[in-house]
């Protein structure tokens, strides 16, 4: 029979292994998911310069960077690609954000080199990970229509920038009406777009 001291030891023995345990477990989750990032971010940049959506990042030479990247205008960015991470569809495995800003176009005219950011979206279903590629025309289509649908003023065309993401894709845009000269946007605001539900939330003014 364990005495009164040595069943408390023992006690404390078991739960500090089960610390341990439990710390190994989310390291090696911790570990799991950086792994799944850092593949998905180079599959990706892979995808992006073989289906000729940007080409290598810009360089002073625009002449040699368009011959380089036929049909490309713009570049992978020269750091790294970022990442945010979040439950959005609340299965409580974290789903995550893989984004970049376009930069100025390698080789666009002035007044026509601003674009969305790229953007894709890697998410659990079972025990699978999926990916969402179409966020980018998704999101910008979005915008526009509701937009319209609030002012029934007609758009010529959206573009944005993500700031954040949690229960939904955030961030920033720009808008042109049929009116704008191509150098400038009249209408400015914030957008929060849920991937899942496919709903969008925008607030807006005029900066002219």
């Amino acid at each position: 029979n364990f005495k009164p001291i040595e069943m408390k030891n023992a006690i404390a023995l078991l739960c500090l292994i089960l610390v341990i345990s439990c710390q190994q477990k989310e390291t090696i989750s911790k570990q799991n998911s950086d792994n799944l990032v850092k593949s998905q971010i180079e599959s990706w940049k892979k995808e992006l310069l073989i289906n000729g959506e940007v080409g290598k990042p810009c360089q002073d030479d625009i002449e040699k960077w368009a011959a380089e990247n036929p049909e490309r205008y713009f570049g992978l960015p020269n750091d790294s690609i970022k990442s945010k991470s979040f439950d959005v569809n609340n299965d409580k495995i974290k789903d995550v954000l893989l984004y970049f800003p376009a930069g100025d176009c390698c080789s666009c005219a002035i007044g026509i080199n601003e674009a969305s950011d790229y953007l894709k979206l890697i998410y659990s279903n079972g025990n699978e990970f999926l990916t969402n590629d179409n966020l980018r025309e998704k999101i910008a289509l979005k915008i526009e229509s509701e937009y319209f649908a609030k002012t029934n003023n007609d758009v010529e065309r959206a573009i944005f920038s993500v700031t954040d993401f949690n229960k939904d894709i955030s961030g920033t845009y720009k808008l042109w009406t049929l009116e704008d000269p191509d150098c400038c946007a009249s209408i400015e605001g914030i957008f929060k777009y849920n991937p899942f539900t496919f709903k969008i939330q925008i607030t807006y003014q005029n900066v002219k």
